[in-house]
Order: structure tokens, then C-alpha cells, then sequence
């Protein structure tokens, strides 16, 4: 049976271990952090695009991108009824210029304001929408709990929250619920009212003409029998060229690609994340090298007795391997654990999906693995003749 050296190697010293899989975790937590934060960012730019109940979604041509307030006529939602498989269309509305709440105490702030009918279910969740069940008086509303804290809500206790003093463009507004939406790039917290809330709160937000005449968003649920992509067509030839119908998803991976093509935000974050990976090539190359050169006597040996430049390869390459592995599970741990305090603190969304963790694996071993590269050729360089002298 052959000795397995590079296990050995690697755990023979266990301060030593501990040291190093402290040093390549840190490298991990770099490039996990700057990967959650680029994806944080976007999956909170769509995050309420992806709680809505909608296989189609109806929006302004104008409306570059779903912040942005260009809105559409009411009357092109009763027209997609005429379309076969077409089952609910619901307006959605969206405030944020005419949008300021003032939690008494705290300055007056911007913030999301979002509009649903009471006579459907806007939301795929069913307890968010048992909560808009609350919304029956014109100046009730629910506020997102993960609002940041500027805003001054109250967000452990349910009375209090109740009894705070709030006003919402210069009119009382009570509370009535938490739900949970998230903050983006645009919003530092969200609201929701009513139909009846929205002409309450924002009665000139289309000018002279009725509040909800204008309308930001129309979500579609089709029959589940029907081809979506026929009824999106025949849709779309409905209702003309003064509106745009999107398939749900696709609607999400334009978000995400309009903010990751038009802002810095993706070039930043990924340059962060190939400095991470060069830190912890610095590192590891760092522990491998102080490895080879305390055992060179050791390898010295070995070299005389014939085991060529392969060999090592193979031994250096297996020793990056463990190290990789012992490095990178206390940072995916650590990391985890940051993820949850920073999407509580920011309100950003916040996710290790599996993807991600198996691409941050993928990238601590290529780290090891390029340091374990260039840390053996102190071992092929070496003259086992000049060692013994």
C-alpha cells in the first residue's frame, strides 16, 4: 500500500494546518463576499419582479427599466381579456417621486410605494396576501420590514409598529403588517397600500386625470394549458405597440442585464473577486513554498532515489488539493453566516445557492492549484548533490 505523503504532509502539524486553512479561508470569504454582494445587488433589483403572480407582465415601452415611471393606460388591461387563455389581469402600481414617508422623530425619507387591488392575490406567497387582505381603509398600509433602519420603522414589535406616528406624503398612514420585499440599487425601503391608498396618498400622480387610470404594471396569469408563447403573441397584436408584453422571466433577465451592462456595479464586484483569487494565490503560494523549503532535505532524499519531476508534480498538486478543502469549508461557513447579518442590516438579497458555493470551490482550487504550480519549481530547480553538502 502506498504511503499517502501529501495527507501527511499537510496534517503532520496541526498549528501549522490551522494556520493555513486560516489564510486560504480568508481568500474565500473575499471572493464569496464580493460574489454576494454582485448577485445580492441584482437579486434585489428583481426581487419583487419575482414575488409577483404573473406568467406575463405588461409594461410601458418607455419604461427602460422598472424604477423608472412611465406608465400605461387602464383600459389596455380590460382589452387583454379578449385574448384566449388569458385568466386574470391585475394592475400593479408603483410611486416613488411623489413617495416620501416621516416616521415622527425621523427626517422625511423616499421610498417604494406599492399599489395591488384587494379583490386578488398579487402575490405569490399566500400569507403576503392574506396580509393586503388588511388594507381595506384608504390610509392603511403594510411596510417591509427590511427597510433600512434610516427610516425609523419599528421592526420587532408589532404594537409598536402600530402605534407609531407615520405619515406618508403629508397624510396619516397607519401600519398594519410586516412583509418582507427588500431593498435595490433604487429603493431604501417599500410600503404597500391599497387601490384606494394610492388614491389617497398620491391623488396627482397622473396629472388631472384619475390616479389609477394610469397603470405601472399589468400582471397576467394564463391558463396553464395554453402555450405561453401564443399567448404572449396574440396578446402583444392585441393590445398594439402602446404597451409591451413580457414573459415573466424574461422580463427578470432584462432587469438584471440593464443594471449589469449600464452601471459599474458587475465590473467592480468582479474585479473584487479576481483580487480575492489573487490573494489567495499569494497566500497558498506562501504556505507551499515555506513547506518545500523546510523539507528539501526530505525531498532531496527522495529525488536521489529516483522519483523524477512528475512525481512532485503529483505530490504538490494532491498537498494544494487538501488545502484547498481545508481552506475553503471555514469560509463558506464564515461566509454564510455574513451573508444572514448583511441581508439583515442592508436588506439586500442575500443567497448562497449552490451554484455559487460550487463556483467559489471551483475558484479556490484553481487557486491552489496555480500556487501549487509555480511553488515546485523550487523542487525541479533543486540539486540533491548541493543539499547533502
Amino acid at each position: 500500500m502506498r504511503t499517502p505523503l501529501a495527507w501527511l504532509n499537510t496534517t503532520s502539524s496541526i498549528p501549522k494546518l490551522i494556520l493555513a486553512s486560516a489564510g486560504i479561508g480568508f481568500a474565500v470569504i473575499l471572493m464569496f463576499m464580493q460574489i454576494g454582494f454582485l448577485n445580492g445587488l441584482f437579486d434585489s433589483t428583481v426581487q419583487l419582479l419575482r414575488l409577483l403572480k404573473a406568467d406575463l407582465v405588461i409594461i410601458s415601452p418607455a419604461r427602460y427599466t422598472v424604477p423608472s415611471e412611465q406608465r400605461f393606460d387602464y383600459g389596455l388591461l380590460q382589452r387583454a381579456y379578449g385574448v384566449d387563455g388569458v385568466v386574470r389581469v391585475q394592475p400593479l402600481y408603483l410611486d416613488r417621486s411623489m413617495a416620501e414617508v416621516r416616521v415622527i422623530g425621523n427626517v422625511s425619507r423616499s421610498i417604494r410605494a406599492i399599489g395591488v387591488p384587494l379583490d386578488g392575490d398579487v402575490f405569490l406567497d399566500p400569507v403576503m396576501n392574506s396580509k393586503c387582505k388588511l388594507l381595506g381603509d384608504a390610509n392603511a398600509a403594510l411596510v417591509d420590514r427590511k427597510s433600512k433602519l434610516k427610516y425609523g420603522f419599528e421592526k420587532r414589535d408589532l404594537d409598536r409598529l402600530r402605534n407609531q406616528e407615520i405619515e406618508l406624503s403629508g397624510k396619516k398612514v397607519e401600519m398594519k403588517e410586516w412583509v418582507e420585499i427588500g431593498t435595490d440599487f433604487v429603493y431604501d425601503g417599500s410600503i404597500v397600500v391599497s387601490e384606494r391608498g394610492v388614491e389617497n396618498f398620491f391623488p396627482f400622480r397622473n396629472g388631472r386625470k384619475p390616479p389609477l387610470a394610469a397603470v405601472d404594471l399589468g400582471l397576467v396569469v394564463i391558463d396553464p394549458k395554453q402555450d405561453k408563447d401564443t399567448v404572449l403573441k396574440n396578446l402583444q397584436e392585441r393590445l398594439g405597440e402602446a404597451v409591451h408584453v413580457y414573459d415573466r422571466e424574461l422580463l427578470i433577465r432584462r432587469e438584471i442585464g440593464f443594471w449589469a451592462t449600464n452601471t459599474p456595479i458587475g465590473i467592480i464586484f468582479s474585479i473584487g473577486t479576481v483580487m480575492g483569487l489573487f490573494v489567495g494565490v499569494i497566500i497558498c503560494y506562501q504556505i507551499l513554498f515555506t513547506d518545500i523549503h523546510d523539507h528539501l532535505g526530505e525531498f532531496a532524499t527522495l529525488k536521489a532515489m529516483g522519483y523524477g519531476p512528475l512525481y512532485f508534480l503529483r505530490f504538490v498538486m494532491l498537498q494544494s488539493f487538501y488545502l484547498s478543502v481545508f481552506g475553503f469549508l471555514p469560509g463558506w461557513l464564515a461566509s454564510w453566516g455574513l451573508y444572514i447579518w448583511l441581508a439583515d442590516l442592508t436588506g439586500l438579497v442575500m443567497t448562497l445557492t449552490p451554484l455559487r458555493v460550487l463556483l467559489v470551490f471551483m475558484l479556490t482550487f484553481l487557486m491552489c492549484t496555480i500556487s501549487g504550480a509555480l511553488a515546485v519549481r523550487k523542487l525541479w530547480k533543486a540539486d540533491p548533490a548541493a543539499l547533502f553538502k
